[in-house]
């Protein structure tokens, strides 16, 4: 068998040549080959097809995905099962065993189709996934063994991450910070905890080495329920080498930030011998005061956050006295609010039921979120998100963006009045 090619195990050769047949209508340039349970581990010891799929009527065994993924150079290669009805023991075993999907051989031709599809596209996907290991293992960012991030790098990796993931605004995103602590004064084995740690979360998670000898994980689509898992999971593996405690917090501000918070938290939890905590509201005032730590330029950091709000407010305050005031000298009954301080900028306008504001925020001191909202009475609210970098942050766009929503607000005004007078 040649690169390219689908191999198809089944002890059935009718049920092969039907799935054969199926695949056939997807791509005609797929080489398509059938063996027997018996058969496949010979073939695939000395192939290495682009998919695989098995079939498993009641009465083969699933060992054989066991097998196939012992073969080292087939541990990327997806495969299919099928299977005559749900038995969940099988199915379990199957999961646990490495396969990605699975269809029932009585499903609709376009589901069988779409299954493969979508588990040809999971194997491009891998091998992007390999090429971009490799590439960061060449530059020594990544553990050459285990795929870790190392400490060095940890910072510039999670930094773009977190404003990555504020900017997309990605929900149930967690930041852990994981600790494994001696038990009876014993040497810790790190490359197998390191190695423990990272063989837990799910594959599109980042795990990285973090300061005093702990660990950091981001934790997609996760919340608290899926962190404690997650720790839990982790300190089940590691009972018998150490002690796990674990602090995260959904992402929600910088790197920076987030990590002295839980840094502080996890120190306290040793003390009290508090293995978990979910920090629900990340105190970042807090933060700042007890950084101790230098940004890019080696200044404090408490001193960049001061100096950040500043030129800020060299951009933003002379705006928006400049938009009240022509706002209020035009129309007298409005009321007109605006304030900066070191977490928002907000200016906001309203009369009656009929209330919008443009909210300004930095939580990275990097990147400025723009908030821009019209609220009235029995109506959906009306949501506008805009993401600028600082450096590319202008008086002109502010202007703009604040014009904007002022004339919008004046334009539902009057509609309002309209229709109110029509009634």
């Amino acid at each position: 068998m040649k690169t390219g090619s689908i191999l198809i195990i089944t002890n059935k050769a009718d049920v092969g040549n039907h799935i054969a047949d199926k695949i056939k209508l997807l791509r005609e340039c797929d080489t398509i080959k059938i063996v027997s349970y018996i058969e496949s581990i010979s073939v695939l010891n000395t192939t290495q097809p682009s998919l695989i799929l098995i079939y498993c009527s009641d009465t083969d065994s699933v060992s054989i995905i066991k097998e196939i993924r012992s073969i080292k150079s087939l541990d990327k290669v997806p495969i299919l099962f099928i299977t005559d009805n749900l038995n969940e023991e099988k199915l379990f075993y199957a999961f646990d065993n490495g396969i990605d999907d699975f269809f029932f051989i009585s499903d609709p031709d376009s589901i069988i189709l779409m299954r493969i599809f979508l588990t040809l596209q999971k194997a491009v996907l891998y091998k992007q996934i390999d090429i971009n290991k490799e590439i960061l293992v060449s530059a020594n960012i990544v553990d050459k063994q285990n795929g870790i991030y190392l400490k060095e790098y940890t910072p510039m990796v999670l930094r773009n991450f977190f404003s990555k993931s504020i900017e997309e605004n990605l929900e149930n995103t967690v930041f852990m910070y994981i600790k494994p602590v001696s038990q009876n004064k014993k040497r810790l084995n790190m490359y197998k905890i390191a190695n423990t740690i990272k063989s837990i979360p799910r594959g599109n998670d980042i795990v990285a080495y973090g300061k005093s000898a702990g660990f950091y994980l981001i934790l997609y689509n996760s919340g608290k329920t899926g962190a404690k898992t997650v720790a839990t999971r982790i300190k089940t593996a590691l009972n018998e080498e150490c002690k796990i405690y674990a602090c995260a917090a959904e992402i929600t501000t910088s790197f920076e930030e987030m990590e002295s918070v839980l840094y502080k938290s996890l120190k306290e939890q040793i003390e009290n011998n508090e293995e978990f905590n979910y920090l629900y509201d990340t105190n970042l005032t807090e933060a700042v005061n007890i950084m101790d730590i230098k940004d890019e330029n080696g200044k404090r950091f408490k001193e960049f956050k001061k100096e950040f709000i500043k030129n800020f407010e060299k951009i933003v305050a002379p705006i928006f006295y400049q938009i009240q005031t022509k706002t209020s000298d035009k129309f007298k009954d409005l009321e007109i609010k605006y304030f900066i301080n070191e977490d928002e900028s907000k200016f906001s306008i309203k009369k009656e039921d009929l209330y919008s504001e443009l909210k300004i925020t930095y939580p990275t001191y990097i990147k400025v979120l723009i908030d821009i909202k019209h609220f009235e009475k029995e109506k959906e609210t009306e949501v506008k998100r805009l993401t600028y970098d600082f450096e590319d942050f202008s008086e002109e766009k502010i202007n703009l963006l604040l014009e904007e929503m002022v004339n919008d607000f004046i334009n539902k005004l009057s509609l309002n009045i309209i229709q109110n007078a029509d009634k």
